[in-house]
């Protein structure tokens, strides 16, 4: 995930030449999450907000829940995140969680967030026997 992030970041740094077409160069990938290989389609501002020695990433409106803590380290440790509701069942990783905190990890290049790991979550479709769910995701974001 981080190559394809990177690929569309290098093509910046190749548009210096005289070959290119006019017009300024392309933005960059918006943010991208992927929960158990089918692309959440995620639309909204990124905001990348510093807490101490975390980086807070969010991705469109704060209600969706949508978005990571990570540290400032590098490689960035992962320290949360949250995908939302997917399928009905709201998913999310905490390395505070029993058994979790190396099911998540993270890459950082310039202010390109590459995040994998496993989220989990409960299926309450059946409130007498809910059930335990996790699902592998990958989370690809711009900071501004």
């Amino acid at each position: 995930m981080v190559v394809a992030s990177c690929a569309g970041c290098s093509g910046d740094k190749s548009n210096t030449g005289s070959s290119g077409s006019s017009g300024p160069p392309p933005a960059p990938a918006g943010p991208k999450v992927v929960v158990d290989g089918q692309d959440q389609h995620v639309t909204g501002q990124v905001t990348c907000t510093p807490a101490g020695d975390n980086i807070n990433i969010g991705i469109g409106d704060a209600a969706a829940g949508i978005g990571a803590v990570v540290s400032n380290a590098n490689p960035p440790i992962v320290h949360a995140v949250g995908l939302g509701s997917v399928n009905g069942i709201v998913l999310g990783f905490s390395d505070a969680a029993p058994n979790q905190a190396t099911s998540a990890g993270a890459a950082v290049k310039d202010k390109v967030y590459a995040i994998k790991g496993t989220a989990s979550g409960v299926d309450m479709s059946n409130p007498q026997q809910p059930q335990s769910v996790t699902k592998p995701f990958e989370m690809s974001v711009t900071c501004p």
